[in-house]
């Protein structure tokens, strides 16, 4: 009875809370956007997997994951006036310990334009995931438009941008 409680909660401790964004279909082609929060790169491996094994949909997938993470520690610092005459002081927010990285998982580019999307909205200590159904009918440059709509969605529903 202990044993079998004490591995429900290892499973629970493990799973991961998606947020996930509609299904993006264009010629038969679908797309989807996932994001969680992480503390180290040295989790994602072990996310995929699960996110893999876990979801018969995911596994059967073209693209399974194509994704991209950065973490680091967010300090509010405040910056005081400019040498050129400026008073008073503003406040920024600064990342220290920087991380990140990307995926592409055989869609080319894929990776590096989710890894802008992150940079560019500021956030951090989140992994963000999209997934391809290839339709059959090659999509060309509207392919990105569709992955970064789907990791926006994900984003925004998870709260890391709005």
């Amino acid at each position: 009875m202990i044993l079998s409680k004490t591995l429900k909660l290892r499973t629970m401790a493990t799973m991961r809370t998606w947020n996930e964004s509609v299904v993006i279909m264009d010629k038969k082609s679908k797309f989807q956007g996932r994001c969680c929060s992480i503390k180290s790169q040295d989790e994602i491996p072990k996310i995929l997997q699960t996110l893999v094994d876990s979801n018969k949909s995911v596994s059967k997938a073209s693209h399974q994951h194509m994704y991209a993470w950065r973490t680091g520690e967010t300090a509010v610092v405040q910056v005081l006036g400019s040498k050129r005459g400026k008073k008073g002081a503003k406040v920024e927010t600064q990342i220290r310990n920087l991380e990140q990285g990307f995926s592409d998982c055989g869609e080319a580019g894929a990776g590096q334009r989710l890894l802008v999307l992150l940079e560019r909205s500021g956030v951090v200590n989140v992994l963000v995931v999209v997934t391809r159904w290839y339709g059959g009918t090659p999509l060309g440059s509207a392919r990105f438009r569709h992955i970064a709509a789907a990791g926006v969605e994900s984003l925004k529903k998870s709260g890391w941008i709005s």
